[in-house]
């Protein structure tokens, strides 16, 4: 894999921000009950990882709201949101 071609962390930061952004706009901002979020991030040979997850008073009460891919070659962003649907 030419390393030159692909994306930097920053440049998928931005990207999952947007792409994340767009995909909550459906949902009330009332979805999301706490105001202390986190964002964990996994950078892969192939595809960058963001989770924006609610956190909890341990760690095993946290709740993950939106996954976010994107492809460090082409940009492309896929965000799986985990919160119930807007009616």
């Amino acid at each position: 894999m030419d390393r030159k071609k692909l994306l930097k962390f920053k440049e998928m930061e931005a990207i999952a921000k947007k792409a994340t952004h767009d995909a909550l706009m459906p949902y009330p901002a009332s979805a999301v009950q706490s105001t202390d979020l986190g964002l964990a991030t996994q950078v892969l040979d192939d595809e960058g990882i963001f989770e924006l997850y609610m956190t909890g008073k341990r760690p095993s009460d946290s709740k993950v709201i939106t996954r976010t891919r994107v492809d460090r070659r082409t940009g492309h962003a896929t965000v799986e949101v985990f919160l119930d649907k807007p009616s």
